[in-house]
């Protein structure tokens, strides 16, 4: 009799789980959708304002949009990785700087970038923040990206050949305030006649490396290397002085960048970038500090300074 029970008891629960399996199938099916028709097979992305966006969502229609910010490394390097998807999968993303968003409800609710926003029907399904380690792996590669994109959104409409799967229309593929800041954040005078830089404030000091920190108001990896130089000043303070630029708001300092990384003969894709002497970092993460660290310590004691060796014209 117990036997009995023991196999009646087993094929329940199998029973249980399998209905459980097929109502989580069903439920991750359900809410899985396609974009508007004419969203597949274009491959481009398309720049809109505020209020395209907002008529797009009045109008319900299911879009994607990619939120980016000029100047931004991260925006920079997630935009590969969103090229690289189109490549495969040519549908039609929309393209919204950050900027533009600071009047409206996504503006309120996002609050870090680069970002992607999927809407079903003019409603929010799901956005990446760039700031949540959940997230990371999502920027990082095309499969990465494609992961957590095919959990909402159907790309079964594009077919490989890149013909739409219900007509055979073919494709066209579009080829820190900080104790020892020496200043922060200046206004420089760029003269494009004489060609110089007026950059009097700066100062060269023996023992000590000037590190030149280019950041944009609002970017997350910036706010994270302000607190690094934050957290190593007591210690390695004596060491350099921090000249800080934002270049996102302030456009002087935008030219001033591409005069530093054309100096330093390293590409600037955006921001934060940061020289230390002779060294060159794009980009900020944890994983950086201790070469950050490294570059001040071994670049104190040098003499070399892209600013009075290479920029500095009218010196």
């Amino acid at each position: 009799m117990k036997k009995k029970w023991l196999i009646i008891s087993i094929v329940a629960l199998i029973i249980v789980v399998a209905a459980i399996v097929v109502f989580l199938i069903f439920q991750n099916q359900s809410k899985i959708f396609s974009l508007e028709s004419k969203y597949y097979n274009t491959g481009e992305k398309i720049e809109i304002n505020t209020s395209e966006l907002e008529e797009l969502i009045s109008d319900k229609e299911s879009f994607v949009v990619f939120v980016s910010q000029d100047m931004c490394l991260a925006s920079s390097n997630f935009e590969v990785v969103i090229n690289d998807f189109l490549e495969e999968y040519p549908i039609t993303i929309y393209e919204i700087n950050y900027s533009e968003l600071k009047e409206s409800d996504l503006g309120d609710f996002l609050e870090h970038y680069p970002s992607f926003v999927i809407y079903k029907n003019g409603k929010m399904v799901d956005f990446l923040d760039a700031n949540a380690d959940e997230d990371i792996d999502y920027y990082k590669t095309k499969e990465g990206f494609k992961n957590w994109f095919t959990q909402y959104v159907n790309l079964a409409e594009v077919n490989k050949d890149n013909s739409l799967s219900n007509n055979n229309t073919n494709i066209d593929k579009e080829d820190a305030e900080n104790e020892n800041s020496a200043e922060n954040d200046n206004d420089v005078e760029v003269t494009e006649e004489s060609n110089t830089i007026n950059l009097d404030y700066i100062t060269k000091e023996e023992g000590k490396v000037n590190i030149y920190f280019f950041w944009g108001d609002g970017c997350p990896h910036c706010e994270s290397e302000f607190a690094f130089f934050d957290s190593i000043e007591s210690e390695y303070g004596d060491y350099y002085n921090l000249y800080t630029f934002e270049t996102w708001k302030n456009e002087k300092n935008a030219e001033l960048l591409k005069t530093f990384s054309d100096a330093m003969e390293v590409e600037s894709r955006g921001v934060p970038y940061t020289i230390i002497g002779e060294e060159v970092f794009t980009g900020f993460s944890e994983s950086m500090e201790s070469d950050f660290i490294n570059a001040i310590v071994e670049e104190k004691d040098k003499s070399f300074d892209v600013y009075f060796d290479k920029i500095s014209f009218s010196n």
